[in-house]
């Protein structure tokens, strides 16, 4: 077993995968990705950022991404990390966004909900007032003109002595 870099190399390049590949589907850029493979860590963005890079190479890759990140804490230093009162607030910020996202999401679906039930009771209220009206206005006018039912009067009292 070699170094974390050449075995993942070795790994990627078994799956027949191009480092370009791993680029464009993870949109990291080959400079980080060649930086992991070459163990300059330093290279890369700090925190969980580093985690996510490897855990994306190896997902993209087809390699079991839990043991590689697991492999890459292992021989990884922990940063001393020192995070500033602006990063902390903005972490703060992202976590009470996600929260507050789940429960607007849940709100959200109900009053989709109820709008759509809304607006399908207007849609029928209309209709029904459309052929109401439709229906309300041809007897009318069958009623206004009395050719029409004196004709239609006529065939009927036809019809009638015919089936006699």
């Amino acid at each position: 077993m070699g170094s974390f870099g050449e075995d993942l190399k070795r790994a990627r390049e078994a799956k027949g995968v191009a480092l370009e590949a791993i680029a464009t589907a993870t949109k990291i850029t080959t400079r980080y990705l060649q930086a992991v493979e070459q163990e300059r860590f330093d290279q890369l963005p700090g925190g969980v950022f580093r985690k996510s890079i490897v855990r994306s190479y190896a997902r993209t890759a087809g390699l079991d991404e839990d043991a590689w990140v697991q492999r890459y804490l292992d021989i990884s230093q922990p940063e001393e990390t020192i995070i500033s009162e602006e990063d902390q607030a903005w972490a703060a910020f992202a976590e009470n966004v996600g929260r507050s996202r789940s429960r607007d999401a849940e709100a959200g679906n109900s009053r989709a909900r109820w709008a759509g039930v809304v607006a399908l009771l207007l849609l029928v209220i209309g209709m029904s007032w459309f052929v109401w009206g439709y229906v309300h206005n041809k007897a009318a006018a069958a009623a206004k003109s009395p050719g029409v039912s004196s004709a239609l009067a006529a065939q009927s009292a036809a019809t009638t002595v015919a089936s006699y």
